[in-house]
């Protein structure tokens, strides 16, 4: 993966010049990785939300967030012990600011 250290040097830019990483991204005009990630996550996330709903991802989306947002698909499920994971419907919800459903119907649009 191309980075900061990578872009410094394109620029001409020396360890000992004392130039930030978002200095460096500005002079060449690169994404910050943070940003770069979240975009190609929320691509994916929209791509599965529009595959058929007979397909398996779909329908393991589909359970996610209904369970993500408080529905349990089942009574039997219970929570796992200890600190829940971060899942990938977590991020989808911290990176677009609605809760899992919302932000499958709007991908499904």
């Amino acid at each position: 993966m191309y980075g900061a250290n990578d872009a410094s040097c394109t620029v001409h830019i020396r360890w000992h010049d004392f130039v930030s990483n978002g200095e460096v991204l500005h002079r060449t005009g690169l994404f910050d990785v943070s940003y770069v990630v979240r975009k190609r996550r929320l691509g994916l996330f929209g791509h599965v939300a529009r595959l058929q709903r007979d397909v398996p991802a779909n329908q393991i989306l589909q359970i996610c967030t209904k369970s993500r947002d408080g529905e349990r698909p089942s009574q039997e499920w219970r929570h796992a012990c200890g600190r829940p994971s971060t899942t990938w419907t977590h991020q989808i919800c911290h990176d677009t600011g609605v809760t899992a459903t919302e932000a499958l119907q709007l991908a499904e649009d």
